[in-house]
């Protein structure tokens, strides 16, 4: 949720959390929020000239904002202090893509894959009619395994995540923070209030045009195939976004990151590159639908009306059986060894959910590109016009495409 959303994790092919700067931050700040900022030295980084040229104005506006309505308490100044100040680290310190790339002095695979998002840049721009702005033109190191750590959460016995309101953006489904010890903080306090939690990582999340995302270390090293649908998400979340439907905005995404993919790939790469991408793609699709229906099945069991005691035990069940029919898949396929490996995780509503939001309407969104003779552009203007339509009119629309032959 850009503040949205989620990103691949640590150990699956999911699609990012797009996280909206307003969306990351600590719990642990209770000093004058303005302090974070006083903190750098307008001397001591050549980014303070970029940031005041192309984002300062408006950081400084939505801080203002975010002050004004941060009239619930220190929890909630905390929470967009630090968003601020994690976003100005992000900015801090950041190199050119373009010079590494042609800087024989670097590792020549680092310098690949820089060039490899240079021409992704412009295949975007050239043949998907999205335009990269000055994105994905700088490189900042983090040092970290992941940008930041993502929060969902959801009622015991209910399917439907808890949402948080962001100003600008909307409401969205999930909570980013920069710090994985206040992230997991955060988390075991919802849990302590009963609910299922869950924390995956994101290594890369859009600013929805706030500020010029740069390129990571968290994800500079993908394959050709990941990189290029990780570059792919996140500028089709800048090509639309709908404030407050994070399913749409993030089913929309991952649909509109496979179909450039497999475009890219087939002008670009041999057939064996394009084969193995839609391989993986149809594993995602076998797990993904697997989920699906275990959402169905608990949804179901809490609606029944029966006791909490009997809808615990009927959903300790459902999921026992989602963790068998994956080592069944595993046991016929190897390369579902990374889900068998999530399958002996913790599984709740909250995860299973996060899940569905970047997935749930995949399908859709993907007849929908279809049924446009795979033309992004008119493909987009059929998004932006189903936008359009009230939420339950669209949804069934969605829902309708989802059941199309």
């Amino acid at each position: 949720n850009g503040a949205p959303g989620w990103t691949r994790t640590n150990d699956l092919r999911f699609r990012r959390p797009l996280l909206y700067p307003a969306e990351l931050l600590a719990p642990d700040v209770h000093s004058n929020p303005a302090a974070h900022l006083s903190q750098v030295n307008p001397n001591s980084c050549p980014f303070i000239k970029r940031m005041l040229s192309q984002a300062c104005m408006r950081g400084f506006i939505l801080y203002l904002q975010l002050i004004l309505l941060a009239n619930t308490g220190c929890g909630t100044i905390a929470y967009y202090s630090q968003a601020i100040k994690g976003q100005c680290q992000m900015l801090c310190c950041q190199q050119s893509v373009k010079k590494i790339a042609k800087d024989n002095t670097k590792p020549a695979k680092l310098r690949k894959q820089m060039q490899l998002v240079l021409n992704l840049r412009e295949y975007a721009h050239s043949k998907l009619g999205m335009d990269p702005g000055e994105n994905y033109l700088r490189f900042k190191r983090l040092n970290r395994k992941f940008a930041l750590w993502v929060v969902y959460a959801a009622p015991e016995f209910d399917i439907r995540l808890k949402s948080w309101w962001y100003p600008v953006a909307g409401r969205f489904t999930s909570r980013g923070w920069f710090s994985e010890k206040a992230a997991r903080r955060y988390a075991e306090s919802l849990a302590a209030q009963g609910l299922d939690v869950h924390v995956g990582g994101a290594p890369a999340y859009s600013t929805l045009g706030w500020f010029d995302d740069p390129v990571l270390d968290t994800f500079i090293n993908y394959s050709e195939s990941d990189l290029a649908e990780l570059i792919f998400h996140e500028l089709a979340h800048g090509r639309f976004f709908l404030a407050g439907d994070a399913t749409f905005n993030e089913s929309f995404a991952t649909a509109t990151a496979r179909a450039a993919v497999f475009k890219w790939l087939k002008d670009n790469r041999d057939a064996d590159a394009h084969d193995r991408y839609r391989a993986e793609c149809l594993r995602h699709d076998t797990f993904i639908k697997l989920v699906l229906e275990t959402r169905q099945k608990l949804d179901a069991i809490y609606i029944s009306g029966v006791s909490e005691e009997m809808m615990r035990t009927q959903k300790a069940i459902a999921i026992e059986n989602l963790r068998k029919q994956i080592d069944r898949l595993h046991d016929e396929d190897p390369e579902y060894s990374r889900l068998a490996r999530w399958a002996k995780k913790p599984l709740n509503n909250a995860n299973l959910a996060a899940i569905a939001v970047y997935n749930q309407n995949v399908s859709a969104f993907s007849r929908m590109h279809e049924r446009n003779d795979r033309d992004f552009r008119q493909y987009f203007e059929a998004v932006e016009s189903l936008a359009k339509k009230p939420k339950t009119e669209r949804e069934l629309i969605l829902e309708k495409l989802e059941q199309a032959d």
